[in-house]
């Protein structure tokens, strides 16, 4: 786990969900992967050619120095709108068939929950993060879910990250961000003055009340 500019004394929290609140490697290649396929048949293209071309993109990102951007992204650069991306989403993905309950992510919110207001920041529409946080048995402690419909922008956009601070009623400084993409997830919120941590197992959202000094009530 990474940490950058923690406040002494956090308010409030806000989690990425995908690979942050559950692992699982095949469901984020099936979510990529049916997209990448609906992105090149709305082109009229060979899948490879399409794969190819974002590869391309993504390369000519780093060359030029500039940070890790989303799949919706990538594809509002060729032409695909946000709301789109959000229908696309809305009809391939269905997180009820890949996710299941997690009793100990449920303990380690459950502390959370009780010390912080907890908001979520997802670059999938908010009827995905919502069914995702009920498959996982959690949607209860979560105050504010933000979706890519609803602000129209993809992480690493900071937008998403502001309406989860005005949903919160906090300000910027008085929250952490957390997530599994120092890019994506942690950058842009650090830009508006939040803290930020970097989580690379679901192991270390199980241990977050530890780390931020909060008791575990255990059942």
């Amino acid at each position: 786990m990474r940490s950058w500019n923690l406040p002494s004394r956090p308010r409030g929290l806000i989690f990425d969900l995908d690979s942050t609140l559950y692992e699982h490697p095949a469901y984020a290649r099936f979510q990529t992967g049916v997209l990448v396929e609906r992105l090149a048949a709305e082109r009229g293209e060979a899948l490879e050619v399409t794969q190819a071309l974002l590869a391309k993109m993504r390369e000519e990102r780093r060359r030029l120095g500039e940070a890790d951007t989303s799949l919706g992204n990538l594809s509002l650069a060729l032409g695909v709108p946000i709301e789109t991306s959000v229908a696309w989403r809305e009809e391939l993905i269905h997180p009820e068939e890949w996710l299941g309950p997690d009793a100990r992510l449920d303990e380690a919110l459950t502390a959370l929950a009780g010390n912080f207001p907890l908001g979520l920041v997802t670059n999938n529409p908010r009827s995905i993060a919502l069914s995702s946080l009920e498959a996982l048995g959690v949607r209860r402690h979560f105050s504010c879910v933000i979706g890519l419909d609803d602000t129209g922008h993809s992480k690493p956009d900071p937008a998403p990250f502001a309406l989860a601070s005005r949903r919160l009623n906090l300000p910027p400084a008085a929250l952490i961000s957390i997530g599994d993409r120092e890019d994506v997830d942690i950058r842009p919120a650090l830009a508006l003055g939040m803290g930020g941590l970097l989580i690379s197992t679901i192991g270390e959202v199980y241990e977050l009340p530890s780390f931020l000094s909060l008791p575990i009530s255990r059942t």
